[in-house]
């Protein structure tokens, strides 16, 4: 039923409306009157209590008889303080902050440029009020005094805001060099970690680790918030993240911390410290690792997986795991390495680290482990995207590792007291130690070197679940990598044929009855008995040897052919029987020059390009400078005894094959001496500048400095200029001898700064019957018009570790190629020959590589009467050295191949000796050539 009130005249309805309207209007006044004073009485307790806050020291300013400050700008000068206090505080326990730790190894191309790049990426996705502090870290080496200097002040600049960066919801920049209206508290912590000094009784100091300089960066990080505590500047309730951002990557995403914040602590961000990011379905992570990629593309559920080699394999989330959280988030066996996050008592309370691990990705993958085994594991969040720039950082770091790493993580996390939990974990470990083996290096090798020292007590790891877990349940790529060898292994027990014989007891530690040993780093109930080839080896070999008769049958069919005086011995002709000629026509492979290890020669002022002169010291020789103190010519001691009694530089054969070069037209045979060093043992070159160096047809030093007037030559190469990168030292210096100097000569001897060489020996030696016989096939003498020859691997043969089957030329002394050698190890065999292995063992690696790519041997050089041509150590010591009654309790006898003692040891004919430096050298010299009389 209606309302049957009659309404008041409209007159009257009118005047009482703008009655009620005149009063609202009268309320809404009052009320902003009211919100104004409010906001103008905070204001004014704010600046009172900012102008209050330091008496003393306005006082003191004026006391001292500084003039006072105007008021506006002290006012200037108080909102800044308050703008810093301000960023040092953040936005309390509901909006954690975040440290960044940045490490910068040897393997960047630019080390200052990467840092500044991935550090810009920070401020520009990051607000500053959530940035804890940024580390810095550049390890030891990476900078000089200068470069320092410089890389401080372009980080400080970045501090002040040059690049984009967020306070809140703000995005700006000071690139003008103006400061907005306000200025920064500093985030950036600059680490340059001071070189170590060795100790004098240290030959092999621990090289930079990641795993160490992130250690470091933390406990900074610890540091600054004990005092920022204490200092009321934070909060004990907020839990700080920890970032582990490669030097390569840039972060891409946009307010990431709150994501990350809601993954990791289970938190969600709000707006009103700006933030923006989403929240992820499912349980919080232990860790999170952004999705990375070298392009703006992302493959949804890609992750990383680890295979036996230690190397990172692409694998993919399952459907299952990808359903918890939508596609959200899924786990990764291993971390990406790119970005990584994860509360700082999380990384805290990680069980193990190892502080010599030495590349991004080894101390990555001992994350993983941490992660996977002793917590909840880890997790890639889709939504977060960092993009990696390639080429900045070398592969071997981001996604590799030495040989000593690989083995320290076998041994802590795959072996040892844990074989109860389940023998197939044992089995890993031994198979990852097998494979590295397989590669050149061996365990003893690193034991030797004290590489295998201060590995971390496994025993915090008996709460954690055993590898056999991680390797079946998470990383299954590598369980069912070891599943196909416990198989193959089976089937072979089975047929009683190929390597792997029987699994039988361990033994001995020595190798007794053909065990191989593993010094009790494996299961020790379980030893591998190893045939003498492995069965890969015995296919190449077979194939090598095809090749070799297709060979020799087209060479029977060649008329015309010179026959020896004598054939080979059995011995070469055996060692050369499964090699193959090769073409010796010049092949470019330097691809412009743009990748290690052709990237060529730096001049003196770090441009690449440069091209040595190494005819110079030839057209230019230095005179033989020396004292009576300096050569003591009535020394009559071990040294002096060698060098008259046995060793002779063969003057008359030396005068007789110049005469008939001269008479022939047929020239000599050209050699090219390559000697390396590093700058600070350049004063070790004039010795060699002075006495043997001239006497070769092309010589040069390959040092980390160029310097014309030495004849050195700075040749960069992958990793770091230290002990343990030998390898690719070597790899760079003989593939820039192939790219400039291949052509000019016959044969190229390589050694280190401690070499004498007594070239006409060697000049000899090279154009003897026997050389010549074995370059041409073994067969016939060469007749001058050879377009093919065989390669030729020359040194002094060693057995390493007395293995018969793993024969390499010693480095001490040095070796010798021939054209078809130094051809086929530069272009052949080292794009697949452990390109990226960082050792030290260079000789060893070299002669791997000879065998197991190209089927060639170290050639016996012992001279007729079982004289060594090459020798390890000096005269004296060889005159004086006697073989021990047990061999295997010295290194030398047990490396050694059928050596005699006394003068017997050496040729009369010898062309080198090693440990041969300074004053020696020119002692050996003076009595050589006649200066001793």
């Amino acid at each position: 039923m209606q309302d049957s009130t009659p309404l008041p005249p409209r007159h009257l309805r009118s005047r009482t409306r703008h009655r009620q309207q005149r009063r609202k209007a009268s309320m809404l006044s009052r009320l902003l009157v009211i919100v104004f004073l409010f906001c103008v009485a905070i204001v004014a307790f704010f600046f009172v209590r900012i102008f209050s806050s330091s008496p003393a020291t306005d006082s003191s300013s004026s006391s001292n008889g500084h003039h006072q400050q105007h008021p506006s700008s002290l006012l200037r000068s108080k909102f800044h303080d308050m703008v810093d206090r301000y960023e040092l505080v953040g936005y309390g326990p509901a909006h954690p902050r975040a440290a960044f730790v940045l490490v910068a190894t040897q393997d960047l191309s630019d080390p200052v440029a990467s840092m500044t790049r991935s550090i810009s990426s920070i401020f520009k996705t990051t607000d500053r009020n959530r940035i804890l502090v940024i580390c810095a870290v550049f390890e030891r080496g990476v900078l000089n005094q200068e470069e320092q200097e410089q890389a401080r002040e372009q980080l400080e600049a970045l501090d002040a805001g040059t690049s984009q960066h967020w306070h809140g919801t703000r995005l700006h920049s000071h690139e003008d060099g103006s400061s907005n209206g306000h200025v920064h508290g500093s985030k950036i912590q600059f680490m340059p970690l001071e070189d170590v000094q060795e100790k004098e009784d240290d030959d092999h100091p621990h090289p930079p680790s990641v795993t160490a300089s992130r250690r470091d960066a933390v406990r900074y990080i610890e540091y600054l918030i004990e005092n920022y505590q204490e200092a009321d500047l934070k909060s004990p309730e907020e839990r700080i993240l920890t970032v582990f951002v490669r030097p390569d990557s840039e972060l891409m995403t946009n307010r990431w911390i709150d994501t990350a914040t809601h993954a990791l602590l289970g938190i969600s961000s709000s707006s009103g410290a700006g933030g923006s990011g989403s929240k992820l379905n499912g349980k919080t992570s232990n860790a999170i690792s952004f999705a990375s990629s070298s392009t703006d593309t992302i493959s949804q559920g890609e992750t990383k997986s680890l295979n036996l080699e230690m190397k990172p394999v692409k694998s993919h989330a399952s459907a299952s795991a990808m359903g918890l959280t939508q596609g959200q988030s899924y786990p990764s066996p291993i971390l990406d390495g790119s970005v990584t996050v994860m509360a700082l008592d999380t990384y805290q309370s990680l069980q193990l680290s190892d502080e010599q691990l030495d590349s991004h990705f080894a101390s990555d993958v001992e994350m993983s482990f941490n992660l996977w085994m002793c917590a909840d594991g880890l997790d890639i969040v889709t939504s977060l995207r960092s993009k990696t720039t390639l080429g900045l950082l070398q592969h071997k770091d981001k996604a590799g590792m030495s040989p000593v790493s690989v083995a320290r993580l076998a041994y802590t996390w795959m072996g040892g007291k844990y074989k109860d939990k389940g023998e197939v974990k044992a089995m890993i470990g031994g198979e990852v130690l097998h494979r590295l083996e397989r590669s050149g290096v061996t365990v003893e090798h690193l034991e030797k070197a004290r590489k295998l020292g201060d590995i971390p007590n496994d025993s915090k790891l008996e709460s954690c679940r055993s590898f056999d877990w991680f390797a079946k349940e998470v990383n299954v790529i590598m369980g069912k990598e070891m599943d196909i060898v416990l198989a193959k292994k089976n089937a072979l027990e089975k047929e009683n044929h190929g390597d792997l014989q029987e699994i039988m007891p361990k033994t001995s530690k020595k190798g007794e009855n053909g065990v191989v040993s593993r010094g009790g780093h494996l299961a020790p109930e379980y030893e591998v008995k190893v045939k003498d080839h492995a069965g890969e080896d015995k296919k190449e070999q077979r194939e090598h040897e095809a090749e070799g008769e297709k060979e020799e049958e087209e060479e029977d069919k060649v008329p015309g052919q010179i026959l020896p005086s004598k054939p080979l011995r059995d011995i070469n002709q055996q060692i050369i029987s499964t090699a193959k000629m090769v073409d010796l026509a010049y092949v470019d492979v330097t691809d412009g020059y743009r990748e290690d290890p052709h990237r060529g020669a730096m001049d003196e002022n770090g441009n690449f390009g440069y091209v040595h002169d190494e005819k110079a010291l030839r057209k230019n020789p230095p005179p033989f400078h020396y004292t009576d103190e300096q050569i003591q010519c009535e020394n009559n001691d071990g040294n002096k005894k060698m060098l008259t009694q046995k060793v002779v530089v063969d003057i008359p054969a030396h005068e007789a094959a110049e005469r008939n070069a001269e008479t022939s037209g047929k020239p000599r045979a050209k050699i090219f001496c390559l000697v390396y060093t590093i700058d600070k043992f350049h004063d070790r070159l004039p010795a060699i500048r002075e006495t043997w160096g001239p006497k070769c047809d092309g010589f040069m030093v390959a040092s980390t400095k160029t310097d014309r007037e030495l004849g050195t030559v700075n040749i960069p190469h992958e990793g770091i200029e230290e002990y343990d990168n030998i390898w690719q030292k070597v790899r760079s210096m003989w593939s820039y001898i192939y790219d400039h100097y291949y052509e000019e000569y016959d044969w190229f001897h390589i050694g280190g700064d401690d070499l004498y060489l007594i070239v006409e020996n060697l000049r000899l030696y090279l154009e003897s019957e026997e050389i010549q016989l074995a370059a041409n096939g073994g067969k016939f003498l060469p007749n001058g018009n050879e377009t093919k020859q065989l390669p030729l691997f020359l040194g002094r043969r060693f057995k390493e570790q007395g293995n018969e089957k793993r024969i390499f030329n010693s480095g001490g002394s040095g070796y010798t190629m021939n054209k078809a050698a130094l051809k086929s190890l530069v272009v052949d065999a080292f794009p697949t020959c452990m390109p990226h292995l960082h050792t030290f063992a260079e000789d060893v690696m070299v002669a791997q590589c000879f065998r197991n790519k190209l089927g060639v041997y170290p050639f016996d050089t012992k001279d007729e009467s079982g004289g060594e041509r090459y020798m390890p150590f000096t005269p004296k010591h060889h005159l004086n050295y006697r073989i021990p009654s047990d061999v295997k309790k010295d290194w030398y006898a047990n490396y050694s191949i059928d050596i005699k003692e006394g003068f017997d040891h050496c040729s009369s004919q010898s062309v080198a000796f090693h440990y041969i430096k300074g004053d020696l050298m020119k002692r050996m010299h003076a009595i050589l050539y006649g200066f001793c009389i």
